[in-house]
Formats: C-alpha cells, sequence, structure tokens
C-alpha cells in the first residue's frame, strides 16, 4: 500500500471511530482530521464532502458484505446448508470488524435510499435463497420480502442490542441458534 492509500484508510478509519462514537451529522471534517494526524484539507483530495466519505464507507461495506454473504451460500445445497453459512458469513463479517459493521447497520437508513440500482445487496441475496427454498417446496411460500425480513432480524435485532451494551461478545458464537431461528421463522405455516 502506498502513502496516499494508508492515508486514505486513515482519514475513513478515523471518521468512522467517529461516526459511530458520535453520528455522521454530529462529526467534523477537523475532529477527523485530527483523528487521522493530517491536515484537515488532506480529507479533500480523498473525498468531495464528508457526506461522501460517509456514504462511501456505506455502499464500500454494503457492497462486499453482499458479495462475501453469495459466495458463502453459492457452493451449497439446501435452505439449511444456505442459512448457516450466510448466518456463519454476518458474524463472522460483524466480529472481524466491529466499528464497520455497526456503522453499516446504524447508517442504513439514511443511506439505502442512495444506494445505486445494480448494487449487491445483502437483503437481496437473503431473498434469493428464500425464494429459490419456496420453488424447492422446502418452506411455505409466502411474501418474500416479509420472509427475508423476518428472517433477517433474528440476526440483526441482537446485533442492534450489542451496538446499544445489550449483548455482549462475538456474535460467530451464536451462529448456530441464529440460523435455527432463521430457519424456524421461514418454516412457520401460515393459518
Amino acid at each position: 500500500m502506498g502513502k496516499a492509500e494508508e492515508t486514505k484508510a486513515r482519514v475513513e478509519r478515523a471518521a468512522l471511530t467517529l461516526f459511530v462514537a458520535r453520528g455522521v451529522a454530529e462529526t467534523t471534517t477537523r475532529e477527523i482530521a485530527m483523528a487521522a494526524s493530517v491536515a484537515e484539507g488532506t480529507i479533500y483530495r480523498y473525498f468531495p464532502s464528508k457526506e461522501q466519505l460517509a456514504l462511501d464507507l456505506f455502499l464500500g461495506h454494503h457492497r462486499a458484505l453482499a458479495e462475501a454473504l453469495a459466495a458463502a451460500h453459492k457452493p451449497l445445497k439446501g435452505l439449511e446448508a444456505k442459512m448457516e453459512a450466510i448466518v456463519r458469513c454476518y458474524c463472522d463479517w460483524a466480529d472481524r470488524d466491529w466499528p464497520l459493521f455497526a456503522y453499516h447497520l446504524l447508517n442504513q437508513h439514511s443511506f439505502l435510499i442512495q444506494v445505486p440500482d445494480g448494487t449487491p445487496n445483502p437483503v437481496n441475496v437473503v431473498r434469493e435463497v428464500i425464494v429459490q427454498a419456496m420453488k424447492a417446496g422446502e418452506i411455505p411460500r409466502r411474501n418474500a420480502d416479509l420472509a427475508a425480513a423476518a428472517a433477517i432480524g433474528v440476526v440483526m435485532q441482537p446485533a442492534t442490542y450489542k451496538v446499544y451494551g445489550r449483548f455482549d461478545g462475538l456474535l460467530s458464537t451464536h451462529v448456530r441458534f441464529f440460523a435455527d431461528a432463521a430457519r424456524a421463522v421461514l418454516s412457520v405455516k401460515e393459518k
């Protein structure tokens, strides 16, 4: 990695840390520069604005997470194996870089509207696995978006609890529980 890439990475990591701790709106470029040990103008060599920096951080993680989830389940057959692989991948991503993961989780409502069409999307990865499982008769047919929301919520809500200090430890410790819960939610028959 060259000096420019190292500087950009320092700016991104400093911004990320501050965004998670204080929020994007409350963080100034001056604070980011101080935390990254660079001049404030250096930030603008890499990003036209603080808002673009925040969006780029979100989109980079969003895309990479979707690609990792797709790769994790792709070689496997059947809903059970695919869901466990997706849950394991998601939890491993969270545990590997919790600040980045927490940033993505906390800012999804601000940035999802700005995700360009065609960008790999973690929700679409899960939704497609569910659609295929419905077609194969592995789970009851229902609204695929609702089913994906319910299955994803089984893991996202504990992650949200962790952000707010209501849950400690690694998410990956609970992969089996989350995967079983997601499969149970997807298997519920409507009355």
